[in-house]
Formats: C-alpha cells, sequence, structure tokens
C-alpha cells in the first residue's frame, strides 16, 4: 500500500483547510521543476510509507475513538478527534462520547459548513479562489508526464480531463478525492459531526467554531502552484490505489489507536511536502490553541469535536497544550 499518496487526498475530503489570508497565486504558465533524482526520492518515501504503515498496525488503542478532557474549577472540555466522512455501517458510538454530547452546553467544531450562510461562502470561495478566471487550464501547470498520468487516473471515475481543466489543482484534488471516497461509500452524512450536530441541536445546545470557511479552506489556496500540483499528482495517485489506507487510518481512529494514526499522519512526509503538512495541519492547530485554551475562562461544558489527524503526533493541539502547561487527560 501506498499511503502517502492517499493522506493528502483523505485530509482534503475531510476540509481539513481572513482577513490577513493570502489569495491564491496567479497561474503559472510553466510546469514545475522536479527532483533530478526521482528514483532515490520514490525510494526513500516508498520505505517511510512502509514504516509508517507497519508501526500502525503494530500499535493498539483502547477499542473507541479517541477523547480527551481539559478542566478547571467550573469549565469542562472535552476533546474528541473525529472522521468527517465514513462508511454509513461503522458503529462508532460509546457511553463517553454520548455522556459527553449531552452534557455539552456548546459543541465547538473546526468551521460551519452545514448551515445556508456557510454554502455561499463555500460557492464564493470555490468560484474565486478554486477556479482559473483567465482562461487558465490545469494541464500547463504539469508536465506532459503529469498530464498522461492524471488523464489515466481520470479513467478510474470515467471523467474526461476537460471536466478539471478550468480548475486550480488544490481544488481539482478536493474534487477527485470526494468522487473517489463517495464512489467508494464513504458518506458525510455518517461523518462523526453529522450526528453530533442532529444531538446537539435537539439538546438545545449552542454551536461555536474555530475558524472560518475562508480560514479553512484558504489554507490550501495559499499553497503555491507548485506545492498544489504535488498533491493534485498523489490524489490522482490515490485513484489507483483505492481506499485501502483510508479504511486503515478509519480503523486506526475507531480503535482510538492515538500512536497508530500519528503514525500515518503527523509528518511532513505524510503529505507529501511540509508546505501540505503545514497548511493541513499545524497552521491551523497553532491558531486553535489559544483559542481552545481560552474556552477555560467560560464557565460550563463544551465539546470540541475536531478532525483526529488534529490531535495526535508531535505538532497536535493536544502537545500544543501540554506544552503550555494545560493538564489534559486522555489515552
Amino acid at each position: 500500500m501506498r499511503f502517502s499518496r492517499l493522506i493528502p487526498a483523505a485530509a482534503a475530503a475531510l476540509l481539513v483547510l481572513a482577513g490577513c489570508q493570502k489569495q491564491a497565486e496567479d497561474a503559472a504558465p510553466a510546469a514545475c521543476n522536479r527532483p533530478a533524482d526521482s528514483a532515490a526520492a520514490m525510494a526513500a518515501m516508498a520505505q517511510y510509507e512502509a514504516e509508517a504503515i507497519a508501526a500502525a498496525e503494530a500499535s493498539r488503542g483502547a477499542g473507541q475513538p479517541a477523547m480527551w478532557t481539559l478542566k478547571d474549577e467550573d469549565t469542562k472540555l472535552y476533546i474528541l478527534g473525529t472522521v468527517h466522512l465514513l462508511r454509513p455501517d461503522l458503529d462508532w458510538r460509546t457511553a463517553e462520547i454520548d455522556q459527553a454530547i449531552r452534557s455539552a452546553d456548546t459543541v465547538v467544531f473546526e468551521a460551519d459548513t452545514t448551515s445556508e450562510q456557510a454554502g455561499r461562502e463555500l460557492m464564493k470561495f470555490f468560484t474565486s479562489q478554486g477556479m482559473f478566471t483567465d482562461g487558465t487550464q490545469l494541464t500547463s501547470l504539469l508536465t506532459p508526464e503529469e498530464t498522461d498520468q492524471l488523464k489515466l487516473a481520470l479513467t478510474e471515475l470515467s471523467l474526461p480531463i476537460e471536466a478539471i481543466q478550468p480548475m486550480r489543482p488544490w481544488y481539482a484534488a478536493l474534487n477527485l478525492s470526494i468522487m473517489q471516497m463517495t464512489g467508494e461509500g464513504f458518506d458525510p452524512a455518517a461523518g462523526v459531526e453529522m450526528k453530533i450536530e442532529a444531538d446537539a441541536k435537539a439538546n438545545g445546545a449552542a454551536f461555536e467554531y474555530l475558524e472560518t470557511v475562508d480560514q479553512q479552506l484558504g489554507e490550501f489556496a495559499a499553497l503555491d502552484n507548485c506545492a498544489q500540483v504535488d498533491f493534485l499528482m498523489m490524489s490522482a495517485e490515490a485513484l489507483k490505489q483505492g481506499t485501502d489506507v483510508l479504511d486503515l487510518l478509519v480503523s486506526e481512529w475507531a480503535d482510538g489507536d492515538v500512536v497508530g494514526l500519528g503514525a500515518l499522519m503527523s509528518s511532513p512526509e505524510a503529505f507529501g511536502s511540509e508546505a501540505a503538512y503545514a497548511a493541513l495541519l499545524t497552521n491551523r492547530n497553532a491558531r486553535w490553541t489559544p483559542l481552545i485554551a481560552g474556552m477555560l475562562d467560560e464557565p460550563g461544558t463544551r465539546l470540541i469535536a475536531v478532525g483526529a489527524g488534529h490531535l495526535v503526533g508531535q505538532d497536535s493541539v493536544i502537545a500544543m497544550l501540554q506544552a503550555e502547561g494545560h493538564e489534559v487527560t486522555g489515552p
């Protein structure tokens, strides 16, 4: 299995990406340069992939999704790692998670992606930052070899390359990833946040968000063209690899195996580049950490439910909170 080809696709489909946000780079007419010794780079990546998968498969969790707590004398924060798209038949609910949902005065998600206003903001963002507006074609950023590889990968979706020619590379990659996963039975309606939101609304809970749509997706759009092309080509490769690794990620999450999940996700190699790793995880973790710590100043109970990849490894929100001296209890 070639997991690094799927991690960016999985993270993108989870929508894991204001003011001072950088604008998407104008299209560059030239294809990006690639490492001279690509064979050596591929061999090193293959070794990394094998070691990460072996570490994940050798590790074991508590048999249920991981949840942490952070509290003081009048505030309790539950921090739950989630998966945004799941197969509908997966039973992940536990008594502890149900109790956290029931007791929460407020539920905190990454961003509002379900309201009518959020829908309008998403469409505006995709139109302005996800599409070329000057007639540029996606393949003008690719080498001839990459174009051929992309065309071959698109046959997995019975999709002609003309369908994605007007898209910037990051947006094309996101669309391909979502199409692949929904085609394989992963359903946003079965995702953890959707289930929590329905229950929390029934309980009368309030909702808060750690970032805006522009902040979240702006991390994608602000990647330079070469990083976006790398992301696209990894997502294209994932179309040929299938969903084996995504199933492994979900299995590690459902088992609460934070060590195994961290082995798969918490490194730049897992996302193909330092830039993508920062955009998808570390930049956002650093932005969220003080917001979460600040919630201790308000009495009550909150359930913070964010993608599980943000809560594992050395650059996680949990690690950042602990580094600031907060006592976070959990796995």
